[in-house]
């Protein structure tokens, strides 16, 4: 079933809880929950018709919040990954690009600091208000306006699971595209109420999390190569380079086994599978249940029961 009154009232104080603290305390834990919870407040208020949300406005406030906090993260991230090597072959190149890391990421967070410090108030108040409304508007969306809302929320996420499919093959210049309608695909499942603990979510968790990692590395060499003053032959940006290899194996690998499972049509099982999709499909999506496997019927269907 979709997500319940509780749920959302839990995300809408857990956001309040992160934008208290964050001034005082710019950890990159704080920052990655700040920007999870910012996200998930904008999904929940594109995804529910509830007026106290319409109402507040938050979205605007929150995208940028949200997109603050991520160029942090970003910093906290790479920093992260460059900290876990163990290569001494070269420590001045690690040394000279850790230091740029942390300098870009104080910068950041100063802004980010300044953001919330503005903002920070105000949008707890109206995140303590919208929290005590979501009771009536939850109310409000009962019985044939909720079934509908779930049913639409439950057709999207079948289109975006055939989306899956696309585009035929998966490289390096379309893999981190790829990972944005992955993310889309997970939202939605969780917004039409797929639960965390499904394997569908699982695998769609999975290839999200690896692709992200490959991009990160990436990341890593391009400010490596505009950054660091070495020689041709920098030990620290072959091994770079060589980590990012076996990541783009790895994301891509786990990416074809998530299109093989869920995206890929499998001949005779998907007509099975029609008379049990129809009526979801028939008033909220255009795409043909034919073109969606009969596995990722079921775990949609199982997600979202």
């Amino acid at each position: 079933m979709p997500l319940v009154k509780s749920e959302i009232q839990d995300d809408l104080r857990k956001l309040q809880r992160s934008l208290k603290r964050a001034p005082k305390h710019l950890r990159p834990d704080d920052v990655h929950k700040l920007r999870t919870r910012a996200r998930r407040i904008v999904s929940l208020s594109d995804a529910h018709s509830l007026p106290s949300l319409d109402k507040a406005n938050l979205a605007k406030p929150l995208k940028r919040i949200r997109k603050r906090a991520g160029r942090v993260r970003d910093m906290d991230v790479l920093t992260a990954h460059l900290a876990a090597m163990h290569s001494d072959e070269d420590p001045s190149c690690r040394t000279q690009l850790l230091e740029y890391l942390g300098a870009k990421r104080y910068r950041r967070a100063d802004g980010l600091v300044q953001l919330l410090e503005d903002q920070g108030s105000r949008l707890r108040k109206r995140l303590r208000r919208v929290a005590k409304s979501v009771a009536k508007d939850t109310s409000r969306t009962s019985g044939k306006t909720a079934r509908k809302a779930h049913s639409k929320q439950s057709a999207q996420v079948l289109e975006l699971t055939a989306g899956l499919s696309e585009p035929p093959y998966l490289n390096k210049s379309n893999l981190h595209p790829y990972r944005l309608k992955v993310k889309e695909l997970r939202d939605a499942l969780r917004m039409a109420g797929g639960t965390r603990d499904s394997r569908f979510a699982g695998a769609l968790s999975q290839c999200k999390d690896a692709i992200g990692e490959w991009h990160d590395w990436e990341e890593l060499i391009a400010i490596a190569e505009k950054t660091l003053d070495h020689r041709p032959e920098c030990p620290l940006l072959e091994e770079l380079k060589g980590i990012s290899g076996q990541k783009l194996d790895s994301a891509l690998s786990i990416a074809d086994k998530l299109r093989t499972d869920y995206a890929r049509p499998q001949t005779g099982k998907v007509q099975r599978s029609r008379a049990r999709s129809n009526k979801l499909k028939a008033k909220h999506a255009s795409l043909p249940v034919a073109q969606i496997p009969e596995r990722a019927l079921k775990a949609v269907a199982g997600a979202v029961q």
